[in-house]
């Protein structure tokens, strides 16, 4: 019972500002404070009306969508390779696709600053894409790895015996089982892009993310229109999550089935 109550009084406690963010962006008054003084849609209403937090927030969704796209295409390439190589190289592969997750995000962002410097790239939208997939593919690549130590490989042997092609067994039998894993993850790496910050600052140039924008408007005052944009990021991150893992729950009930059967 003690420990139930310490659980629940820790969990309060971690959800309480976030309870407290929801709740004020319904508050009538601007000023963020108590008493509360009644429900308002009024700062809903003027995140329609403000026309650069609509740039923003469709600048982050493209920045957001070419990173999953990326990290998709090379996350699958990577961990099949990851597949079917030796156990030491797995081993340097796990490193080095850690060392971004480990990493702070000042230094990655400083060190692609660098980079792009000497290189001689322009900061722009193509800046932040780089700057997300290096943030986002290792938890891409993760999700997909931990699916590929389930992964039969006498799957693919049985193929091959049947006369099919190394395409052809990739297409009809390793992207299938796949699938599903590869959808969830990227909708992993679409959450991570879209709620990036630190990296994004470095990379930006005169871009603005719509974390960069709720930022800049936190610099000048704290309005309940700053807890209405939070509110529905939070809710848009949340919805992601579920689709991802319902779509590995699908998976995984269909994956029982067909054993169950056989």
């Amino acid at each position: 019972m003690i420990l139930r109550l310490a659980v629940w009084l820790i969990l309060g406690f971690l959800l309480a500002p976030i309870a407290i963010i929801i709740l004020f962006s319904f508050h009538a008054s601007p000023a963020l404070s108590f008493p509360f003084q009644g429900f308002s849609l009024r700062w809903y209403v003027d995140l329609f009306h403000n026309g650069q937090l609509g740039d923003a927030l469709i600048r982050s969704l493209v920045i957001a969508t070419a990173t999953a796209l990326l990290c998709l295409i090379l996350g699958a390439t990577a961990a099949l390779a990851w597949l079917r190589v030796g156990p030491r190289t797995r081993l340097a592969l796990e490193l080095l696709w850690l060392s971004p997750i480990a990493l702070p995000g000042l230094f990655i962002g400083v060190s692609l600053v660098v980079l792009f410097a000497q290189v001689g790239i322009r900061l722009s939208v193509l800046t932040i894409i780089i700057g997300h997939v290096v943030i986002a593919l290792p938890v891409l690549i993760l999700t997909v790895r931990a699916r590929l130590m389930l992964f039969d490989p006498q799957l693919e042997e049985a193929a091959r015996d049947l006369g099919a092609g190394q395409f052809a067994v990739f297409r009809r039998v390793t992207l299938p089982l796949l699938m599903p894993t590869l959808i969830a993850a990227s909708l992993l790496a679409f959450a991570v892009s879209f709620d990036e910050f630190i990296v994004t600052v470095f990379v930006a140039g005169t871009e603005t993310t719509l974390p960069m924008y709720v930022w800049s408007m936190m610099r000048r005052t704290v309005t309940p229109l700053i807890n209405a944009v939070s509110t529905l990021a939070l809710f848009f991150s949340i919805v992601l999550l579920c689709i991802a893992w319902t779509i590995g729950h699908i998976r995984r009930r269909t994956t029982m089935a067909a054993r169950a059967s056989t």
